[in-house]
């Protein structure tokens, strides 16, 4: 199976106006994950079964050990910095597809892509929304997208491996 490690540019994630967070991630949460990403293909090679799903959270938790990141908003930047990666990951790995999808097939994963985006956006709206009695609401917020970002990258991930056999 080929391994896609190249997720090069960060994408601006519209959050809602009140949950200030990072919107970029950082060299060095490029490079937890992409040793993270490593490791579970190295592991997988040698016949064990673990998923690139060990990797959500990489980069957020060494990210919320350093100073500052265990506060609310430490939390939530770390999160939404992980998150940038993750979604940097998955447009790299929509654009690949696009290359290697029929134009029937491209269409009905644009069209999927469409519907998640709007499943994701909604879902994690309602997280903030139902905890907006706390400054939890943020941390629920931001984990929500980055748990649902990276798990839809996983997917297309998957997908291409697939395409590429």
């Amino acid at each position: 199976m080929k391994q896609y490690l190249l997720p090069l540019a960060a994408a601006v994630l519209l959050i809602p106006a009140s949950a200030s967070v990072a919107d970029d991630f950082t060299s060095e949460d490029e490079i937890q994950m992409q040793q993270c990403i490593e490791t579970v293909h190295d592991i997988q090679s040698s016949g064990d079964d673990v998923s690139l799903r060990e990797c959500i959270g990489a980069a957020s938790r060494v990210c919320m050990e350093a100073p500052g990141g265990s506060s609310t908003v430490g939390m939530a930047e770390c999160t939404m910095r992980e998150n940038a990666w993750w979604d940097s990951y998955l447009n790299f790995l929509y654009q690949d597809l696009k290359a290697n999808l029929s134009a029937e097939q491209f269409s009905k994963l644009r069209d999927a892509q469409r519907a998640w985006i709007t499943f994701r956006d909604t879902d994690c709206d309602f997280n903030y929304d139902y905890w907006k009695e706390g400054t939890i609401r943020t941390t629920f917020f931001t984990g929500c997208v980055l748990d649902k970002t990276a798990n839809r990258a996983i997917a297309l991930a998957g997908y291409l491996d697939w395409t590429n056999m």
